[in-house]
């Protein structure tokens, strides 16, 4: 009896077990819902000239859809992120959406030429240690925040957004009361 023996069930038994875990695993890295409060902040922005503000203060967009992008200059899928950032930025505000690029790079240097040379509209701020840590130590980037018109943290991507997900999680958002 060669070939039937418990080794030859268990190796298609543990390649089925990885494709599921994989499957699930995924699903759950790259989105997560989330209900906690948001953690207010007051930060200077990098970009005033692009974006009209000087400082921006979370507390101030109560009532409003905010989407938060936590980002780095030398991170080639944060980059990637940008051209559809700026698009989305552009089509949305006068819905009442607000994006927020929150930079996460060791120094500011380079940061605000990067900006200014890439024309990011909306308010960009420098992440402080305590900004990280309130939302959730920032280990891996880009990681996009979606909070809610009451300040609420909806739901957490990490990794590169899609579009379908930009837009789709940002207009379930907007029909929330």
């Amino acid at each position: 009896m060669t070939g039937c023996g418990k080794r030859s069930f268990i190796i298609p038994f543990l390649i089925i077990a990885v494709i599921f875990a994989s499957i699930s695993f995924v699903g759950i890295k790259h989105a997560q819902a989330r209900t906690k409060k948001a953690y207010n902040f007051n930060l200077k922005v990098l970009n005033p000239a692009l974006s009209g503000y000087g400082n921006f203060s979370l507390r101030n967009f109560s009532g409003r859809v905010v989407v938060l992008n936590f980002w780095a200059t030398w991170c080639p899928p944060c980059r990637a992120e940008i051209p559809m950032l700026k698009k989305f930025y552009e089509s949305e505000k006068s819905n009442g959406v607000m994006v927020v690029g929150i930079n996460v790079n060791n120094n500011l240097g380079g940061v605000r030429s990067f900006i200014k040379s890439i024309g990011i509209p909306y308010p960009v701020v420098y992440a402080t240690s305590r900004v990280i840590n309130n939302y959730g130590g920032i280990n891996e980037i880009p990681q996009t925040f979606f909070i809610s018109k009451s300040g609420r943290i909806m739901f957490h991507w990490v990794g590169e957004i899609t579009k379908g997900a930009l837009y789709g999680i940002t207009k379930k958002l907007l029909n929330l009361n």
